[in-house]
This record gives structure tokens, C-alpha cells and sequence, in this order.
């Protein structure tokens, strides 16, 4: 594999740095605060989120799109190597 360029940094370090953030960060954060989790009186768990469950999942959904962006990118903008002739 050739070395990476400022793209390639860009879509690893920013894309995977969200999908870290909000799947490990923000849920160690939720575990380390003790976010309630109530049962109400029918049995059903009422969950009160420490951070909005909505920024959580655009946060992650962020990250994937840059991979996705990046992944269009490689696909498009780059040609195959050349085979030497035989």
C-alpha cells in the first residue's frame, strides 16, 4: 500500500474518531454518569439518556458518511495499476 495522503487522514482520523466517539466515548460516559434507566409501572424500561440519543446516532451516522464519501472517492478518482506486459 503507498503512503497515505491528507485525504486518507482525513477520512480514517475523522470518520473513525466520530464512530469512536459516539459508540465507545459517549456510552463509557453514559456507564461512568449512571444514567437512570426506570421501569415504568407496565414494565417497560424508560430510558433517559445523558447525552440526546438523536446527537449520539448523527454523530455515528457522520463518521460513516465520511468513510462512505472516502470509499466513492477511492472508487472514482483513482485508476488501477498498470500490469507490466508480458
Amino acid at each position: 500500500m503507498s503512503e497515505l495522503n491528507t485525504i486518507d487522514k482525513v477520512a480514517m482520523y475523522g470518520g473513525g474518531g466520530l464512530v469512536v466517539l459516539g459508540v465507545v466515548v459517549i456510552g463509557l460516559i453514559e456507564i461512568i454518569a449512571g444514567s437512570p434507566h426506570p421501569v415504568s409501572g407496565e414494565g417497560q424500561i424508560v430510558h433517559e439518556a445523558l447525552i440526546p440519543i438523536l446527537l449520539r446516532s448523527y454523530i455515528i451516522i457522520l463518521g460513516l458518511l465520511i468513510w462512505a464519501v472516502y470509499a466513492v472517492y477511492k472508487f472514482v478518482g483513482t485508476t488501477p495499476a498498470a500490469e507490466p506486459a508480458a
